[in-house]
């Protein structure tokens, strides 16, 4: 049988691809990590890595092992936490990944609720949709804040929405359509339109609402930025589509158009519905279905 510290020295040299780094994480010496995992090898009767002088490779069975050794070792922590938490109330840690689009607006709510639940640690990761998603499923993150796309339909994640707002069009405050306070997505056709990494939910309702309105603007910029989005759209280099509350926010100057249509976006918490809340998880859900919408539709 594996036990946990064979575990942990598969993770630590998956992670490292070096055996002497990894041993020093583990705090052990670099010997005692190559002769366990050797060990642990023969017990398997599979090469978990590859080893030469200049670097260590990770074989398909040390990949899979790897997954696995991540999984358990996060819900044996996840374990201990729940214990503590039932024993003590709501205290723990929380591995949370955040949407760009909502960071300002998350934070604020992430203060209140460190009022609320004082012993409960939020880590705050800014990743990917597909990140996330995966970092669900392997048990890598506990939350996750995510625009919701017509294709998500896991079964395996539990959700509930944060509300639904508005894309906005930003430019300079002295480009196109001043004193216009909304535009047919179709005038951006020919136009400099700053673009979004394909995959991106955002990217994804944009450019929807640019078929349907048969519009064909030009994509000489991509971030996965809204602050780079917003750069450029403030000296007039290019129009960006954002979330409204991202044009609202404190930054260089633009002016905020609304579209006709209106697309929009719709974001949520998603946690896994594979393994019950623990007692930091269920109170920071708790709080966040207690909570005003992050975002909302009204002007």
């Amino acid at each position: 049988m594996i036990s946990s510290r064979q575990l942990e020295y598969v993770r630590a040299v998956a992670r490292e691809l070096h055996f002497t780094r990894a041993a020093e994480a583990l705090r052990i010496a670099q010997p005692a990590l190559s002769q366990q995992i050797r060990k642990l090898e023969r017990q398997l009767g599979v090469a978990l890595f590859e080893r030469n002088n200049h670097r260590v490779e990770i074989t398909p069975a040390g990949a899979a092992l790897s997954d696995h050794a991540e999984r358990i070792l996060s819900d044996l922590v996840a374990v201990e936490e729940e214990m503590a938490g039932w024993g003590t109330g709501a205290r723990g840690r929380i591995r949370l990944g955040s949407a760009r689009g909502l960071t300002v607006r998350l934070a604020r709510m992430l203060t209140e609720f460190g009022e609320t639940c004082p012993a409960v640690e939020v880590e705050l990761r800014e990743m990917t949709g597909e990140e996330k998603v995966d970092g669900l499923h392997a048990g890598r993150l506990d939350a996750a804040t995510v625009a919701i796309s017509p294709h998500l339909d896991d079964t395996r994640l539990a959700s509930h929405p944060l509300g639904v707002e508005p894309l906005v069009l930003i430019t300079a405050a002295e480009g196109p359509w001043t004193g216009e306070r909304r535009v047919p997505v179709a005038a951006l056709d020919g136009l400099d339109l700053v673009s979004y990494p394909a995959g991106a939910v955002v990217w994804e309702i944009i450019v929807s609402a640019l078929a349907a309105a048969g519009s064909t603007p030009r994509f000489r910029f991509e971030t996965r930025d809204y602050t780079t989005a917003r750069a450029l759209a403030s000296v007039g280099a290019a129009v960006a589509i954002v979330p409204r509350s991202i044009a609202e926010e404190a930054g260089q100057p633009v002016r905020i158009v609304r579209l006709d249509p209106e697309p929009v976006w719709a974001p949520a918490l998603v946690w896994s519905a594979l393994r019950r809340p623990g007692p930091a998880l269920a109170a920071f859900i708790d709080f966040v279905i207690r909570h005003p919408p992050l975002v909302s539709a009204d002007p």
